[in-house]
Order: C-alpha cells, then structure tokens, then sequence
C-alpha cells in the first residue's frame, strides 16, 4: 500500500529506517554481495518490522508503568486527537526517539557482535583476495603485485574492492612507501614522490601477501607514558 498524504509517506519511512540502517550497516561491515531487488526488500522490511516491533513493546512497557511522565495510553486510545494536540511535543519527541533506537537496533543487529551470537562466518562469501587480506586481522598487509607487463609494485595494503566475486573489474590500492620494478629490470627502486597507487585486478599475474604484525607497546611503557 503506497502512501497518499504527507504524514503516511513520512510515516512510512520512519518504519523502514531500520531496514536502512541494517543494509547500510551490512554493506560496510562485509563483503560486498550482489543479491536481487526483491531479496534486499523483504531483508529491509523483515529487520524494520522487528526492530520496530521490539522498540514499540519495550515503550508500551515503560508508558504503562509510568503513564504521567510519559505518554498516557488510556487518554491516548480514548481521545486521540486531543491528546495528540495537547500533547504533541511529547509524541514528537517520542517518535523521534523511537525511530532512532529501532534504527540504532538494525545496524547492532548487522554489526560484529551479533554474527558472533548467531555464528555466522561471513568468510565463506569473500573473494580470494578478501580471504588473504582478512586472514590476520591484527596484522598489517604487505602486497606484491606481479602485473601482465612484467612489472612488480608493492607497498602496504590501502584498500580493495569488497566484492565477493572473483571478477577482473575491481582495484585494490597500495600506499607508500611504494616498491616498483619495470619489466626487464632485477632490483626494485621506492618510488620517493608516491604515496599511494591503484592496482587493476585484470592486469595481475600474482599477488604475494605478508603480514607484519603491529608492534604492541609494553605494560612499563604503557604505565610510564600513564604517570606523565
């Protein structure tokens, strides 16, 4: 059902935040993965449901044990309309409140600490390289790349496209301080004045990946650079 008046359509929106806030979340938290429209719709609509749902009944709690400093449920039903004009500052702010909290839940919901709770590994939609660039999170990535026309440039992991699928037309981006090697060359030279370059997927043979672990400062250290 489409809505026709501008308090439906803002109604209808507010609802499906949520679901917003859950795919926004999602997309930038894993990787990246093409489903169909319909599939992303009904994703969007089940999460704004139950957030909406659990936020509302949680409310309903806190109105019915304290109906003076919140909102009076018995006046309310009863005469809606006087209430809401009398009142409308506080159903406003509700509502604002409301749909922030259920939005809040949708992202928590597709965030890190609920795939743990449900178990869920998301390595099993990464790319290849998403598995090699992931597989120690508590290391820095060094990457080599061998190109088609004999050069090699390397340097510590940037970016990369998130994109589950094994396809040529994604990039991944190295910063400095950048190694490069033309073609028919023996040693590497660091180019001085880059910081950073774009590698094509299409034009790598290989790709080496180190990982260098971040140093962790010591307990004295930590307790000194504390006292100062």
């Amino acid at each position: 059902m489409v809505p026709t008046t501008l308090v439906g359509l803002v109604l209808f929106i507010a609802l499906l935040t949520p679901g917003f806030a859950y795919s926004a979340r999602r997309e930038r938290s894993g990787p990246e993965r093409q489903f169909s429209a319909l599939r992303e719709t009904v994703a969007m609509v089940v999460v704004s449901v139950v957030c909406d749902l659990v936020v509302l009944s949680l409310a309903l709690v806190v109105w019915s044990a304290w109906p003076r400093q919140t909102v009076d449920l018995t006046a309310l039903f009863t005469r809606p309309g006087d209430y809401a004009v009398q009142h409308h500052v506080a159903l406003w702010i509700w509502g604002v409140g409301l749909v922030a909290a259920a939005s809040l839940l949708g992202a928590l919901v597709a965030g890190p600490m609920f795939d743990r709770l449900r178990r869920r590994n998301e390595s099993t939609f990464l790319s290849a390289w998403g598995r090699l660039f992931t597989a120690h999170p508590d290391c820095r990535v060094h990457v080599g790349c061998h190109l088609s026309d004999g050069t090699y440039v390397a340097g510590w992991l940037l970016t990369y496209s998130r994109s589950a699928t094994d396809m040529a037309d994604r990039e991944l981006t190295i910063s400095g301080p950048v190694q490069y090697r033309a073609a028919g060359q023996d040693e590497a030279a660091e180019l001085s004045n880059v910081g950073a370059v774009a590698v094509s997927a299409r034009q790598l043979t290989l790709l080496q990946v180190s990982y260098v672990r971040v140093a962790q400062p010591s307990a004295p250290a930590e307790a000194a650079e504390a006292g100062k």
